[in-house]
């Protein structure tokens, strides 16, 4: 398995989404806390896209780990 943590590193809100049309409306909002997820090394992929909705940089931090 492949764990994956992911987290808001800055003060700018940023929302997260599996399509170029991601929005504030429509993202998940990444939060200082680190939420984690697993997976399979041989699953397939997803790109992720990011926003703060107003062209603002932001700046996320992610960790991935696996038991190799």
């Amino acid at each position: 398995p492949v764990a994956v943590t992911f987290w808001n590193a800055g003060n700018q809100a940023v929302y997260i989404g599996a399509s170029t049309t991601v929005s504030v409306a429509n993202g998940l909002q990444c939060h200082s806390i680190p939420p984690q997820f697993n997976t399979w090394p041989f699953s397939r992929g997803q790109q992720l896209y990011a926003t703060t909705g107003d062209a603002t940089a932001a700046t996320i931090q992610y960790i991935i780990s696996t038991s190799q």
